[in-house]
């Protein structure tokens, strides 16, 4: 059976048929046809920055926010992916938000197997990749489009709004207050690259292979409108954020999370560190909880800031195979792949992702951090076996061990001539292991003021790069003096730790 789908070429604009046809048991490709697929930061920086079209704007009418005025989205992203040998090609490739409909023996949400193109959701918003239907290696940066947001993007946005207007509310603004002026807010999406591997019989029959990357996310900034004929004294007690005068409450910035499993030998239960990074906008109390890759919530707690600042926090849970309690820190078997997470051979290993939720002052999800732990499984003479032996390091002599760490560094900066209060900023990792999330603080000097603004840095693999905009707290070119600081209070060990300063001027 065939099935056809049209869809409109964001650079010709021109109208592509594609096909899929149902693939029979023999050489049929699958997951070991091609590299994960892989989507990170655009590579042509100042592309990226000029092209970049990120903003909602959302009008008011008499009682609330009301509609998202129609823009244009357009995000650029870095994909990657590449076959094994060269009988298979590389057909099909999408950039999309949220996870693909890819089903895996019945299952659907699954990191690779079988999708036709239409089984797409509307909310998928899949944007196509333009490239060489017969290519092996697919590496470039591509843009993800959206030529309208009077959709569900729009309608999210509106709420978005709507949120924020309720806390403000709820920290005691009137009506006038609120809509005296513009007021910011963001709204998170999880974006993928979904490729299909083909291969091509003698008689001229495709037969395909899909495979999704792990997330990588981006906020829209939303501009919710000030009401036209409204006229107050500012409130003495919300203070303006930077030098553009738009005040706004406390908000959470950025989240992130990351996992660490502590060194385990022997049975489980072992010990995963869940590692959050909160950075939020000025004084307050943030709520938070997670969820596993179950769905179940854990308690929740609260982290207190006295000012605008970056909080690196630390939990521990116990992996086991039991069923999931305690609120969810007790993980079960992962079996599914979900997500990007290989389904496990090895009886031994326990696999499963956690994520952070921001509950107050509002809503915030952050990435998604898996986890990977082995562990024995007891037996009925586990009470008469010895403890396992502990196996100290050898010292050869003559031999130096060199020790896998990261080491971060600002690789280059890239001004941006429409937002000078900004800056995109290459965060370089030149060691062999993978950092952790951490800051980047932005030292700002001009005359009679002084600043510094704080960006939350992903975790960046061994070798790898990532690009992220730094907010200056004023403009770059009247400022006297601006460094950049990664990983300031320190936090990460580094190979290098003395190499974390970049002078901008």
């Amino acid at each position: 059976m065939i099935k056809h789908l049209l869809m409109r070429s964001v650079a010709t604009g021109t109208l592509l048929a594609f096909s899929s046809i149902a693939a029979s048991a023999d050489n049929t490709p699958g997951s070991e046809s091609m590299s994960d697929p892989e989507i990170t930061a655009a590579e042509n920086e100042q592309a990226a920055a000029l092209g970049t079209y990120d903003t909602i704007v959302v009008i008011p009418d008499n009682l609330d926010w009301a509609t998202a005025l129609p823009t244009q989205l357009s995000i650029p992203f870095h994909v990657e992916a590449k076959t094994s040998k060269k009988k298979f090609t590389v057909a099909e490739s999408y950039l999309i938000v949220g996870l693909a409909p890819i089903t895996s023996a019945g299952v659907t949400g699954a990191c690779c197997g079988d999708m036709e193109v239409s089984d797409f959701s509307p909310y998928n918003y899949a944007a196509w990749v333009q490239h060489p239907s017969s290519t092996h290696h697919v590496d470039k940066d591509a843009w993800w489009t959206q030529p309208n947001v009077d959709n569900s993007i729009g309608i999210s946005a509106r709420n978005a709004c709507r949120n924020l207007r309720q806390e403000l509310s709820q920290q005691g603004l009137s009506s006038d207050e609120i809509f005296a002026e513009d007021r910011h807010t963001v709204l998170p999406y999880e974006f993928r690259y979904v490729a299909a591997v083909a291969y091509t019989t003698a008689t001229g029959e495709n037969r395909y292979f899909w495979k999704q990357s792990q997330p990588s996310y981006r906020n829209f900034n939303v501009v919710c409108q000030k009401r036209t004929g409204i006229e107050i004294t500012r409130n003495p007690d919300l203070q303006p954020a930077g030098n553009n005068g738009i005040s706004v409450g406390f908000q959470v910035s950025q989240v992130a999370l990351a996992t660490t499993v502590k060194d385990h030998v022997g049975h489980c239960p072992a010990e995963l560190h869940l590692n959050p990074t909160i950075e939020t906008n000025g004084p307050g109390v943030v709520k938070y909880r997670f969820r596993d890759h179950l769905g179940v919530a854990s308690p929740v707690y609260q982290a207190s800031f006295a000012k605008a600042d970056i909080k690196f926090l630390d939990h521990v849970v116990e992996i086991d195979r039991k069923d999931p309690q305690q609120g969810g820190l007790v993980a079960a078997q992962g079996s599914g792949g979900e997500l990007g997470l290989k389904a496990p051979g090895d009886p031994n290993l326990i696999q499963g992702y956690y994520q952070l939720e921001i509950v107050a002052p509002h809503k915030k999800i952050s990435n998604i951090a898996d986890y990977s732990v082995a562990c024995t499984i007891p037996t009925a003479t586990d009470d008469l076996a010895p403890a396992p032996d502990i196996v100290n390091p050898v010292i050869v002599e003559g031999v130096t061990a060199t020790l896998l760490l990261a080491d971060l560094v600002v690789e280059d900066v890239q001004p941006v001539p429409a937002l000078p209060n900004k800056l995109f900023v290459k965060v370089t990792n030149l060691g062999q292991l993978a950092s952790t999330p951490t800051n980047l603080k932005a030292l700002r000097a001009a005359p009679g003021a002084a600043s510094v603004r704080g960006t939350l840095i992903p975790a960046i693999a061994g070798g790898q790069s990532q690009v992220v905009q730094v907010e200056l707290g004023g403009a770059l070119e009247t400022a006297t003096s601006l460094q950049l600081r990664i990983d300031d209070p320190n936090r990460i060990r580094e190979m290098n730790e003395d190499n974390n300063a970049f002078q901008v001027k």
